[in-house]
């Protein structure tokens, strides 16, 4: 009785073990999860951002269209060109300046994608471990349930 209670107990905490294990694993996966969930809005945040560029340049065109027509007509409306052009030249400046923005948003979410990468290779290794852990452990409980058995596997 003392061996199998013996027996019983190491089963115990081995099974112990693998629950902590498990809830770990899942804790790296909402981990995972919430570093996609993170990569995703990243994603959205500059498609929104390359369709305001997008935007801007469409308004950027529209307004060098006016200014050609402005260009045709210089000796009517010479001042109205020059206020045209500042103009012009205050949006190419905006749109440098969402260039730069949309830059940083990309190296942000390439240093993202690479502290995901790293957290999947963490989680990917531990994936391998518990699997080699998992396959010992049944070879090991089958030894045990058949020794217990009286079959001596």
């Amino acid at each position: 009785m003392p061996q199998t209670e013996e027996r019983i107990n190491a089963i115990e905490r081995e099974i112990t073990g693998i629950r902590s294990d498990v809830r770990l694993q899942n804790a790296m996966l909402i981990k995972c999860g919430e570093q996609m969930s993170d990569l995703r809005t990243g994603q959205h945040e500059l498609r929104k951002g390359q369709e305001e560029l997008l935007t801007i340049t469409t308004d950027l065109r529209a307004g060098q269209e006016e200014l050609l027509t402005i260009t045709t007509d210089l000796r009517a409306g010479q001042e109205e060109l020059r206020a045209t052009t500042a103009d012009l030249r205050a949006g190419q400046e905006e749109l440098r300046t969402t260039t730069a923005d949309l830059r940083a948003g990309q190296e942000e979410m390439r240093e993202t994608l690479e502290e995901f990468r790293s957290a999947f290779s963490v989680v990917l290794d531990e994936v391998r471990q518990q699997k080699a852990w998992r396959e010992e452990f049944s070879d090991k409980v089958a030894h045990v349930i058949a020794k217990s058995e009286g079959l001596d596997a």
